[in-house]
């Protein structure tokens, strides 16, 4: 049976209590003073004395047998056994102390019983009601105890867990980590704060969610116990992602979207903002926006005032300003930002340029207003038809073509002024364009208001509506009544033409798109041996072979394809080898489509045999030309190996210095004439590759320390002519030899820079370097030394313009113009 010794007395023990009471005192009275009994028959009355105190003070167990050890003790050691007045004074007095002591001591242990379940009544409560889950775990890893909130994340009870592996909540494939991690716990015996960090939970259900862990290790009862706090950041992570969602779009946005406090100092400025008023994020981010606002404009008051009151401001246009000043238009919306409590502490505003727009709208009102004068003053017709062919607008110049008004042909078919005889023509022209969404082109009679006819040819274009259907057509139809009248002289005139045609030493052929004769000339039917008649409906693959005649009927196939004219040599190996400049041009029938093709050729055999004589003339002066290249190329490194083989019997250093010089400038012209040599193009070479293979050889036969010097190319590819190429290339091996050998004295480190371009036919040479410079007093024209001088002849040489920056360094720059080729 298990004590509570902090419940009250049933009346069933308060009677039993107060009985053991009474009949103790009735013992103690008659063995005392009735038998007159010794020591241990006549100290019953401590019994009451005994039960009482447990009644009083029922705090602990050992209270009442503490007190009655104490009597017995004192009945034993009391010096005045023989006088029992005295010796239960005695007694008495060591009793209501010992008593005082214990009650005081009760009294103590009281409060820190009830402070302590006081404080484990506040530590469950506040456990249980903890909206993060709680799971405390032996050395083991077995639950000893979880809250609430850990069964709801976890979806499970408490029953479920106690006494489990705190395994069962972590996934499959991050357990032996855990393991691990224990093990090293146990053998360390580390007993410390382990941290906080995230990892990922299993519930129940198999479904596996992101977590934050506190974890905490303490002893208790010789004991170690691990306690975790457990915070579900599924919400949190989405949160993040969707804030780095946002972030992303605001940033990539095109709008310029600026935060702002109630001030109007800037909290936040995308990418979109600093590309439209090209201030950025850090010249700005903290101060007043009013730097975007036009001056003395108080449309920021303005705007603050009304977000200050709750409102939006809806789209608008206005005027703002950009770093450099420029006047822009924009179209702006201006929102409120709320916290969560739904005060407000800032705004936001979304900008977009709308300049351009702007100038587009002003630039369209001005095409329309041009377009509707020039439709007004035009001598076409323009309209604009439904698919059945009612009229939807009509140009004022119809009034000049047929005599009607505008308004009395709106709403009416057009094919009410067609000619009946065209009116089929006119609808499979318009049947066609519907099927094909082409231009399609027709010509047909027009009534005019006074009954008569006039021809008019008519494009139509198909336009179709939001959903991409054909909704009608916009035609362009013009007069050609004269045209008309010219081509029935033509007519007439077409047995003159066929007369020209027949008189003509040139063969002069017609075919169809297949290859087939229509027509041939007696010139054109005597150079095959046969008689115009014999040609008639016969094809071009009857005559030639396959390979030519399939080559001439893709060019007849591609004319009438393309409804172009073609020029074209062609080699016919028909009888003798043959050479024709043949001319294939579209011949036009009534319907205004290409029916034939007239083809006219000429013998140029004579002149294709002298034109190859040429050919081969210029490749044999080619050849001799790069031979030339060579043996100048070779007698230059001749010179050059003369004078480096001259150099070594020279003592004195300075003419040792100028023999290298002058081995160095045959090298660079030596280069040319090689690059030349093996080029396909005789008279250019590609300067920017020789100045890279140039400057690296003069850094390579001078530089000993590479990590000291440094050479930076920045060279185009310009084809560069050999007049000038030669004199330049001096100049490149003088200005950088000259950089490498003087601009870092001693152990001076440095850099060399070569820069070559051109832009619109005028080419740039700059060398540059951040050496000790040239005094400030020097003057490149004056100068004494000899490389100095010869850049300065060899400018002049080739037309251009020296320059010299002495800021930091020296900066040679050398403009000069390409001549135009011939």
């Amino acid at each position: 049976m298990k004590l509570d010794w902090n419940e009250s007395l049933s009346e069933y023990e308060t009677f039993m209590v107060l009985s053991l009471i009474v009949l103790s005192c009735v013992l103690t009275y008659y063995f005392h003073f009735v038998l007159g009994s010794g020591i241990l028959f006549t100290h019953f009355y401590y019994i009451p004395i005994v039960l009482s105190a447990v009644w009083w003070k029922r705090k602990s167990l050992w209270v009442p047998f503490f007190l009655a050890g104490v009597l017995i003790l004192t009945d034993w050691i009391s010096p005045l056994q023989s006088d029992y007045v005295y010796d239960d004074i005695f007694r008495s007095i060591m009793f209501i102390s010992v008593s005082l002591i214990t009650i005081l001591l009760s009294e103590k242990i009281e409060k820190s019983q009830t402070k302590l379940k006081t404080s484990e009544e506040m530590f469950r409560s506040v456990v249980e009601s903890a909206i993060d889950g709680i799971i405390t775990t032996n050395m083991l890893g077995e639950v000893v105890s979880v809250n609430e909130s850990f069964q709801k994340m976890f979806q499970c009870s408490e029953e479920e867990v106690l006494g489990e592996s705190v395994k069962k909540f972590i996934p499959h494939r991050l357990r032996d980590k855990y393991d691990e991690q224990m093990d090293q716990f146990r053998k360390t015996g580390e007993h410390k704060l382990v941290g906080t960090f995230e990892s990922v939970g299993l519930r129940s259900n198999g479904q596996e969610f992101p977590f934050e862990i506190s974890i905490t290790n303490w002893e208790g009862d010789g004991e170690v116990f691990t306690t975790s706090i457990i915070r579900d950041i599924t919400y949190r992570q989405s949160a993040e992602k969707t804030r780095a969602i946002l972030s992303a779009i605001v940033e990539s946005s095109a709008e310029s979207i600026i935060g702002m406090d109630l001030k109007g100092n800037v909290l936040s400025w995308n990418n979109g903002a600093e590309r439209t008023y090209g201030y950025n994020v850090k010249e700005v981010l903290g101060k007043s926006s009013s730097i975007i606002f036009p001056p003395g404009s108080d449309e920021l008051s303005s705007i603050l005032k009304t977000i200050s009151d709750g409102e939006k401001i809806d789209h608008y246009e206005t005027k703002r300003v950009t770093k450099t000043g420029e006047l822009i238009d924009v179209s702006l919306t201006v929102s409120p930002i709320n916290d969560r409590s739904g005060n407000i502490i800032g705004l936001s505003s979304m900008a977009r340029d709308v300049t351009r727009e702007k100038a587009a709208e002003e630039a369209l009102a001005r095409s329309e207003a041009q377009l509707s004068m020039i439709t007004d003053n035009m001598a076409d017709i323009i309209c604009q038809a439904s698919k059945d062919g009612a009229y939807v607008y009509v140009s004022p110049s119809v009034k000049s073509v047929i005599g009607f008004k505008p308004q009395e042909l709106i709403g009416k078919s057009m094919f009410d002024q067609v000619h009946p005889d065209d009116r089929s023509r006119v609808t499979s022209c318009m049947q066609n364009a519907l099927t094909k969404h082409i231009t399609q082109s027709v010509q047909y009679r027009c009534m005019k208001a006074d009954g008569s006819y006039v021809w008019l040819d008519t494009k139509g274009t198909p336009i179709s509506d939001k959903d991409g259907l054909t909704s009608g057509f916009v035609c362009n139809s013009r007069d050609i009544t004269q045209q008309k009248n010219a081509e029935d002289a033509l007519r007439d005139s077409e047995e003159k033409y066929r007369t020209l045609i027949e008189s003509a030493k040139d063969p002069i052929s017609l075919y169809d798109e297949n290859g087939i004769f229509l027509m041939s000339n007696k010139a054109g039917a005597h150079s095959m041996g046969k008689e115009p008649a014999d040609l008639l409906g016969r094809s071009l693959r009857d005559f030639f072979p396959p390979e030519i005649a399939t080559k001439q009927i893709e060019l007849i196939r591609e004319v009438i394809r393309t409804e172009d004219g073609l020029d074209v040599e062609m080699f016919v190996p028909y009888g003798k080898d043959q050479w024709f400049s043949t001319s294939l041009q579209p011949l036009y029938g009534p319907d205004n489509r290409i029916h034939s093709v007239q083809v006219i050729s000429r013998d140029i055999t004579d002149i294709k045999e002298t034109q190859i004589k040429l050919e081969q003339a210029l490749q044999d002066k080619e050849m001799l030309m790069k031979e030339i290249y060579h043996r100048v190329k070779n007698n230059l490194m001749v010179i050059s190996s003369l004078l480096n083989l001259q150099s070594r019997y020279i003592k004195d250093e300075e003419a040792r210095a100028i023999f290298k010089e002058s081995q160095e400038r045959a090298q660079s012209m030596a280069m040319i004439h090689e690059r030349l040599y093996r080029s396909a193009d005789l008279k250019h070479i590609n300067f920017g590759d020789y100045i890279r293979k140039l400057a690296n050889d003069l850094f390579r036969t001078y530089v000993a320390d590479p990590s000291r010097i440094k050479l930076e190319l920045d060279v185009e590819d310009v084809m560069i002519d050999i007049n000038i190429a030669i004199p330049l290339g001096l100049m490149v091996n003088e200005l950088i030899s000259n950089s490498i050998k003087h601009a870092f004295p001693g152990e001076s480190n440095g850099k060399i820079r070569v820069k070559f371009n051109e832009n619109d036919n005028q080419c740039v040479l700059e060398v540059s370097d951040n050496g000790v410079g040239f005094p400030p007093d020097f003057k490149p024209e004056k100068a004494d030394s000899l490389g100095l001088q010869l850049v300065n002849s060899l400018t002049q040489q080739i037309g251009g313009e020296l320059e010299l920056e002495r800021d930091q360094g020296t900066d040679f720059r050398i403009t000069f113009q390409q001549p135009e080729e011939n």
